[in-house]
């Protein structure tokens, strides 16, 4: 069975971390998708999810919502990633 793909903006801080974490307390059988515009705290963050949460799936994709060719070549890439 599939795992279920959550996307969080704005995951490597704030609000959207804390999302993170909680939903992973809940069902860390998950495919996590970090959706941030800086990729060295996404990784960072990835780094730190994996060590607490070994057994979940969480990656990580470059995106500025505020940008809409930036979200459409997002959505493209989770789309191929994902099979959705």
């Amino acid at each position: 069975m599939a795992r279920k793909v959550v996307l969080i903006t704005g995951a490597s801080s704030g609000v959207g971390l804390a999302l993170c974490k909680r939903l992973l307390e809940e069902d860390n059988g998950l495919h996590l998708c970090l959706a941030c515009r800086n990729m060295s705290k996404a990784d960072a963050v990835r780094t730190a999810l994996l060590a607490s949460y070994p057994t979940a799936e969480v990656t990580t994709v470059q995106v500025d919502v505020s940008n809409l060719p930036s979200v459409f070549q997002a959505s493209k890439e989770l789309k191929q990633r994902t099979s959705c």
